[in-house]
């Protein structure tokens, strides 16, 4: 089981989750209706390890200042070890892939770090952002996500200025989707052998997770004056031929979106946001 790196900025303050009927839930033909733009930027699911390469891009995501080949780097040292350990054990890697992860090596990732919190802070915004729509959609603002965001964090003695959520949300916007399906399941992968539930089915689960909240927030606009989506066009997403894997019913409750609310007194630090649309 995989753990996130470092502390989580909100934990389980103040946000509730449970199942229940109105759990998001994806389909076969939930796919057709959400491909909304052709253009997006394409995870690099083809990799020879996609979740070490989906891992890298969420961590860099830009285009420019050497991203791309930081994105890259980390998928290739996040690789490096395990493959030592494969062939003492025995087992054989293609040469191409080895060749791959050699060749994409060498960046020096001095700002991992700050990395790993600015990503995690941006998808718990996005969570807090996704709550407050669930518990009262006037106040759903990018504004408001960050202030309860910030209070949340200082309760806790958490790195979490306004200021710095905001520079980190600017730089991740194009994967906060992911962060925020990140966070939700705490950054926590499993397998179940037993019930051919393993951890490659877990991460196309976690990839539907993400789409889910990537389809809401390129498809949900606040009834406000000059409201926009809560995401850009512009995100990193599945490739247009991707399904989510055939459900098995023994596995487990993966690949949706519980409900989430905010505590009262959360619910109270905030008001309305912007001007209500004028009605026609």
């Amino acid at each position: 089981m995989l753990q996130p790196r470092g502390k989580s900025l909100l934990g389980d303050r103040g946000v509730s989750r449970r199942d229940n009927a109105n759990l998001i839930r994806v389909g076969h033909r939930f796919w057709r209706h959400f491909n909304l733009w052709s253009l997006m930027p394409i995870l690099p699911l083809d990799s020879p390890e996609p979740f070490a390469a989906t891992l890298g891009v969420m961590l860099y995501p830009g285009a420019e200042e050497g991203e791309p080949q930081k994105a890259a780097a980390f998928a290739s040292q996040y690789l490096a070890s395990p493959s030592r350990e494969a062939r003492r054990n025995g087992f054989e890697l293609r040469h191409q892939d080895l060749a791959l992860i050699a060749e994409k090596c060498g960046a020096v990732l001095g700002d991992l770090d700050e990395r790993w919190w600015a990503g995690s802070a941006t998808g718990e915004v996005f969570k807090v952002l996704f709550a407050l729509h669930n518990t009262d959609q006037r106040l759903a603002s990018w504004n408001n996500a960050t202030k309860i965001a910030e209070a949340v964090a200082g309760r806790l003695q958490h790195i979490g200025s306004r200021s710095k959520l905001m520079t980190a949300r600017s730089a991740f916007s194009g994967v906060a989707h992911l962060w925020a399906a990140w966070v939700i399941r705490e950054g926590k992968f499993h397998q179940e052998p037993e019930i051919g539930y393993d951890f490659a089915t877990d991460f196309q689960f976690f990839l539907t997770e993400a789409e889910i909240l990537r389809s809401w927030g390129q498809s949900w606009v606040p009834a406000r004056a000059k409201a926009e989506h809560p995401l850009p066009k512009e995100v990193w997403r599945v490739p247009d031929d991707w399904t989510p894997p055939m459900r098995h019913p023994s596995w487990p409750h993966t690949g949706k979106i519980p409900h989430l609310s905010l505590s009262d007194d959360l619910l109270n630090m905030v008001k309305p946001a912007g001007r209500p649309k004028k009605s026609a």
